[in-house]
């Protein structure tokens, strides 16, 4: 038998815990001494109080845990307690390990001056072959820092509105070059018209077989496609015939534009809903 004192340290319990749990009924007492009213507890009481702080541990409320103590729940009631919390530690340890991915995730952004969006996680389709005509596109091209992007977009339209062109397709760009600290990029916009007409920033996207993958989330995870979409190539032994390219199927730029002179941003869809196409000429 050992003291209530004894039976703590060898436990590392508060006495004031043991206490508690035998007032309640929970944890009661191998002898309680009737002169002095001094308590001790046994070997037995150990794997007991061990079961209590184990239970307690895992989120069982007191209550439970005397159900499950003096056996008042039967063993399939038992058991269906035991799966349920195993279903709920489980969800938090899921949750627990996506707090620690987004943690991990500010990190790098923070080393990476980049943005973070803990929603930020891409949907990205199978990489597919597709067959391409001439598309016949007005286009301009500047040195911008990444956030003027929208600038850019605003006199790519204006110049297709005081020219007169007729837009027909989505938006298409091409980073030729980026200088990943200082967030300044080369930057061709193109945006498809129709082929008859032609003018000074008119070019021509060649027709071929383009190497395509699908990115369904942010702008800022397109790198994820960019990858993929090179991965692939390697696996299938194709090669890559000039620069990749994105065209923003659905994103902020309005599938219908009426008004090409005064163009606003398409802010309500979420980021998450953008459909973004990165394609890449094959090699012959």
């Amino acid at each position: 038998m050992y003291s209530i004192g004894k039976f703590s340290k060898l436990c590392n319990v508060p006495v004031k815990t043991i206490r508690y749990y035998s007032d309640l009924g929970l944890l009661e007492p191998s002898l309680i001494e009737e002169v002095t009213g001094y308590r001790y507890y046994d070997y037995d009481k150990m794997k007991e109080l061990n079961t209590i702080q184990v239970l307690k541990h895992c989120h069982f409320s007191l209550n439970e845990i005397e159900q499950i103590i003096k056996g008042k729940s039967d063993k399939q009631d038992l058991e269906i307690r035991l799966n349920k919390k195993v279903q709920e530690l489980e969800h938090q340890q899921k949750v627990i390990a996506e707090q620690l991915q987004n943690i991990v995730q500010v990190k790098h952004s923070i080393r990476n001056t980049e943005t973070f969006n803990p929603k930020s996680k891409p949907i990205l389709s199978s990489c597919y072959i597709e067959e391409r005509p001439n598309i016949q596109v007005f286009s301009i091209r500047e040195k911008i820092h990444i956030i003027e992007m929208d600038k850019l977009v605003q006199k790519l339209f204006e110049r297709i509105y005081a020219y007169q062109f007729e837009i027909e397709g989505a938006l298409v760009a091409i980073f030729h070059e980026r200088e990943r600290n200082q967030n300044i990029a080369d930057v061709e916009l193109l945006l498809p018209v129709k082929a008859t007409q032609q003018g000074e920033y008119t070019k021509v996207i060649s027709e071929g077989k383009y190497a395509c993958i699908n990115v369904t989330g942010p702008y800022s995870e397109l790198h994820f496609g960019y990858s993929r979409l090179q991965e692939w190539l390697t696996e299938q032994s194709l090669q890559a015939e000039g620069t990749f390219m994105e065209q923003y199927i659905i994103g902020l730029i309005p599938t219908e534009v009426v008004n090409p002179i005064n163009i606003k941003p398409n802010i309500e869809l979420h980021p998450n809903d953008f459909l973004t196409k990165v394609f890449v000429k094959l090699r012959n």
